[in-house]
């Protein structure tokens, strides 16, 4: 079966949650008559990247109603999104992404794991590796830094993802690491790759975008460039199973887990 996803990568307003949601309903009802299941947004996008200071203000329970009013144009419109938001839960502050099916119901709600550098005087690093059920086929989600760790990737694809849908936000001077991290992660694990990352200055950190989908053999789909653009991408996750059943590199069958435990290694 085949799940087609847009990739929205969008310059968004720092603090200006209103303005942000606006741009998420109207892509949303862009995409409603270009049959697309899914819209992956970038990292933190409902509020802007660097939110420090406003963080409590601006924080919101994975039911609040910002997410409440983007599952309410879900299901009018029969498409689903990956959006990413600060999360207050239980008086902690959590980098989240809500995965909002296409009837609006909230499929569960992953947490950045690796918080990267500032981010962890603020937040609070997740503790779980959830996997998301579509009907073409399981999924699961990173977050930037996240990506960087390939246990996190290797983890998705022992638990049966066939695609990792990645909010980013990396900036100037991380653009060729970008690249290599997504095609080494979709190719050590014979997976699907899409990754939707930001465009635009906010303070002084320059976001590049270069959202892109990649293979299971490690190829590039589709890319964006380094503006605002909405590419659409339909994807055969079953051909995952193909492909590893064809491929001789059966980097998950030939694993040595018993020789990696006793070495100290997952």
């Amino acid at each position: 079966m085949i799940l087609t996803i847009a990739l929205a990568q969008l310059k968004g307003t720092l603090f200006e949650k209103s303005t942000n949601l606006n741009r998420i309903l109207s892509t949303i009802e862009e995409c409603r008559h270009k049959n697309v299941d899914y819209i992956l947004f970038p990292e933190l996008f409902l509020t802007g990247h660097f939110i420090q200071e406003r963080l409590k203000e601006l924080a919101e329970p994975w039911d609040g109603e910002s997410i409440q009013r983007i599952q309410e144009k879900a299901k009018e419109t029969g498409v689903g999104v990956i959006v990413g938001f600060p999360e207050i839960k239980k008086n902690r502050y959590y980098n989240s992404a809500a995965m909002i099916g296409k009837d609006g119901s909230i499929k569960g709600i992953y947490r950045k794991v690796h918080l990267f550098d500032y981010e962890q005087s603020y937040f609070t690093p997740g503790q779980e590796i959830p996997i998301f059920e579509t009907e073409a086929g399981d999924v699961a989600i990173l977050m930037t830094f996240d990506l960087e760790f390939p246990e996190m990737a290797r983890i998705y694809a022992l638990k049966g993802a066939k695609l990792i849908m990645v909010l980013n936000a990396h900036n100037v001077p991380y653009e060729p690491h970008q690249e290599i991290f997504l095609k080494s992660r979709a190719l050590e694990n014979q997976l699907y790759i899409a990754a939707t990352n930001k465009v635009g200055l906010e303070k002084s950190a320059l976001f590049f975008g270069k959202s892109a989908v990649i293979s299971p053999e490690g190829h590039i789909l589709a890319q964006c460039g380094n503006n605002e653009e909405l590419i659409i991408v339909s994807l055969e996750l079953s051909k995952v199973n193909q492909i590893r059943t064809e491929q001789p590199m059966k980097y998950l069958e030939m694993r040595k887990g018993r020789l990696y435990k006793t070495n100290g290694l997952v």
